[in-house]
């Protein structure tokens, strides 16, 4: 059954025997509010083109926008339409149009440019943004909902498309009131913990930083400090949007992080704030860790917090 973000558009059919999608060419706008404007574009899996992957969640089908798809006005959920808005204002910050005189473009987080030096360019040169687009691909859109045989075929490329994309961006949905306060208490985690705690054979190498000791979680004990008043940590705003992002309905369903594990570069977008893969990944470490073993730094009441 076709969805209804996919009834006005007009689809070219695909030639099987060259492995061909397709990818959305984003125009660039002025804000994150600006209805999202692009056209369809046909590309061949060989030729590896650059692009960006979306894996989204639907998301509910009585809210809804308009994009412009190849001329044509295109209705799709509000998830859809946030999450296209935010790629295109986070992965194309120069993009911005004349008359913004007085703004100041975005820049590039540094770990992305430090990406692009090795895997090329996917996103447009600031000198030349009519002719570097910002590309792509999202199953909701580039795939013919209506055409029985593409939806299987493209099912049997998707491991490809993920794999062969620069980037696969999970959108995780807008952020929450404490959410900027999650991502500074994971960025904190991040930091505090030692780059290979949790490989393999790093237990019997450090037993001093596992339970119980957890040596290096002292370095970060302010995340875990009791509030004004002796408030539980938890319910502190940094612990509150720490726990929102790791419980996003993302997070939970199973194809959808099958998804993400095809990329080669995976990563998260919640709202405008990227969040790297290895913070889920080394926070969910953590979380396993407290959960079954017991802590002289970590408080014991956390075990009923990340059930």
């Amino acid at each position: 059954m076709a969805t209804s973000s996919q009834l006005n558009i007009g689809y070219r059919r695909l030639d099987a025997s060259k492995q061909e999608f397709r990818l959305l060419e984003l125009r660039p706008a002025a804000s994150v509010e600006d209805r999202v404007e692009c056209r369809m574009v046909t590309a061949r899996l060989g030729d590896e083109p650059e692009f960006i992957a979306l894996s989204s969640l639907y998301g509910e089908p009585s809210e809804t926008e308009t994009i412009v798809v190849s001329g044509r006005p295109v209705t799709i959920t509000r998830h859809l339409g946030q999450a296209l808005r935010h790629v295109r204002t986070v992965f194309f910050p120069n993009a911005q149009r004349r008359d913004q005189r007085n703004s100041k473009p975005r820049k590039t987080p540094g770990w992305l440019r430090h990406l692009m030096k090795h895997i090329g360019s996917i996103l447009p040169d600031p000198e030349a943004e009519e002719r570097t687009p910002l590309r792509l691909w999202i199953d909701a859109l580039c795939v013919n909902q209506r055409d029985d045989r593409e939806k299987s075929r493209q099912l049997s490329d998707m491991r490809q498309i993920y794999s062969t994309a620069q980037i696969v961006v999970g959108w995780l949905g807008m952020k929450a009131e404490h959410t900027d306060a999650g991502l500074g208490c994971l960025n904190d985690l991040e930091a505090g913990m030692p780059k290979r705690w949790g490989d393999p054979g790093d237990r019997e190498a450090h037993p001093e930083d596992y339970a119980p000791t957890h040596a290096w979680m002292k370095k970060i004990d302010h995340l875990w400090a009791p509030g004004p008043g002796n408030v539980m940590c938890f319910t502190m705003p940094h612990w509150v949007g720490a726990t929102d992002i790791i419980l996003r309905p993302f997070f939970q369903r199973r194809w959808i992080l099958e998804e993400i594990s095809m990329a080669k570069y995976p990563t998260f977008l919640i709202g405008d704030s990227i969040l790297h893969w290895k913070q889920v990944l080394r926070l969910n470490r953590m979380i396993e860790e407290i959960r079954n073993t017991k802590s002289d730094v970590f408080p014991a009441v956390s075990f009923f917090f990340f059930q």
